[in-house]
């Protein structure tokens, strides 16, 4: 099998599996000095070599070195980050002095490359495939109407359209990919999506609206966070307010999700303009 041949040639010793969604395998293991390690093995392998690039171009702590990499057979092995819990399996939430630190960090040592995709395309990917919950369950259109879903859709594609591709952005930056890392490290993020604009405020999002069981308290996440990022905040919630009719969509879907968190998403992607 894959597995054994990378145990093999990476001499390698496998712990548990991971919990990482369907498409990818995620496996702990120890490397023949001892030291801790992930091997991820995944069937998108163009998806796969784009996250391994992406990560071998930021030159920082707040992502995890990668140990080796296998194209072919599309397996990435990577430096286990300790402790390691993922910050949506926290119910605290994080400090924005760490948040702002991940975010300029990203921004600042991500070197771009023309072969990632501009920010309007992750856009324009996210909405498209965002919508599967319709499919599922037909229900929620009374949660979240169509319409409203789409006017957050014209909102992000105007924002994106007015980005320059001069930074490389992680592109999924949500609380199941970042991790904890310790005192020395702080948070850290894994699994990205790269995709190239100059707008720190795209990745903040998830982390403004994550836990937000109030609509009023996001307005004054964004703004003091704006300027620790050098980030309009105005232009913060702006990218907040599109995608909250997915993120609410995605909430409503998930059985244990708080109505509250519900409801303050639904209002705040009201306020997205209409035509």
């Amino acid at each position: 099998t894959v597995l054994s041949v990378l145990a093999e040639r990476w001499q390698l010793q496998f712990g548990r599996f991971i919990p990482r969604g369907s498409m990818s395998v995620v496996i702990r293991c120890r490397l023949i000095d001892g030291r801790p390690a992930v091997l991820k093995v995944s069937p998108d392998r163009t998806r796969l070599s784009n996250e391994a690039a992406a990560l071998e171009r930021w030159a920082t702590v707040h992502t995890p070195a990668v140990l080796a990499v296998d194209e072919s057979v599309g397996a990435l092995l990577l430096e286990a980050i300790e402790p390691g819990i993922a910050l949506a399996e926290s119910p605290i939430y994080p400090r924005l002095e760490s948040v702002a630190e991940l975010l300029t960090s990203l921004h600042s040592t991500g070197a771009p490359h023309p072969s990632y995709p501009p920010l309007a395309h992750r856009v324009a990917y996210l909405f498209d495939s965002g919508t599967r919950p319709y499919t599922r369950h037909p229900e929620l259109v009374e949660v979240v109407p169509p319409e409203l879903y789409e006017r957050g859709r014209e909102l992000a594609t105007r924002l994106a359209d007015d980005v320059s591709p001069t930074a490389l952005l992680h592109g999924d930056l949500t609380p199941r990919n970042i991790l904890d890392g310790g005192s020395q490290r702080g948070l850290v993020a894994i699994d990205p999506a790269p995709c190239l604009g100059d707008d720190l405020a795209f990745d903040a999002i998830d982390l403004l609206l994550w836990q937000a069981d109030d609509v009023d308290v996001i307005a004054p996440r964004a703004e003091q966070l704006a300027p620790t990022i050098d980030v309009d905040a105005r232009r913060l919630l702006d990218w907040c307010t599109a995608f909250a009719g997915m993120v609410a969509l995605e909430l409503a879907e998930a059985p244990e999700s708080p109505r509250q968190r519900i409801e303050a998403a639904v209002t705040l992607a009201n306020r997205a303009p209409t035509r």
